[in-house]
């Protein structure tokens, strides 16, 4: 069972890597500004809580500082939605949130070592991990078709 978990582990990962980078790109070649800051500060925020999650420090602490680096992801997805009134942003914002409070829940528990426990935190911050990604995706494939139809793009 425990091998299950890792190559699933394993296979989630390089998903939302894969994601993330299809994402950063799409920003990166069709996006507007908004989609371009939506993937630096996705791209600062993966920098962030990557290594993070390596630390070796104790769960709850690296749990106090994964919050902390998503309350600043999110302060970040934020501050560009607003500035560029992007709705795929602010998409990334409300994920980022819901992500940020799955966390604090999930420290305000005292992190039980129950594995279903583990398992449904780790299937819900997925999920709104990929929402991210799906989010900036938008975000870039829009500038793109308003782009191609003559329309100016948010500056």
């Amino acid at each position: 069972m425990n091998t299950f978990f890792l190559a699933a582990n394993l296979a989630n990962y390089a998903a939302e890597f894969l994601l993330f980078l299809a994402a950063s790109v799409a920003a990166w070649r069709w996006g507007g500004p908004a989609a371009r800051a939506g993937a630096l500060v996705n791209l600062a925020a993966w920098l962030l809580t990557t290594p993070a999650n390596f630390l070796p420090i104790g769960e709850t602490q690296q749990m106090y500082l994964v919050c902390a680096l998503d309350l600043l992801a999110a302060a970040g997805f934020l501050f560009v939605a607003a500035r560029y009134n992007s709705l795929w942003i602010a998409t990334a914002v409300l994920a980022e949130g819901v992500q940020t409070c799955v966390d604090v829940v999930y420290v305000g528990e005292g992190s039980s070592l129950d594995r279903i426990h583990h398992f449904l935190v780790g299937a819900t911050d997925s999920a709104f991990t990929w929402a991210i990604q799906i989010a900036i995706l938008g975000a870039a494939l829009a500038d793109r078709r308003r782009l191609a139809s003559g329309a100016s793009v948010r500056v």
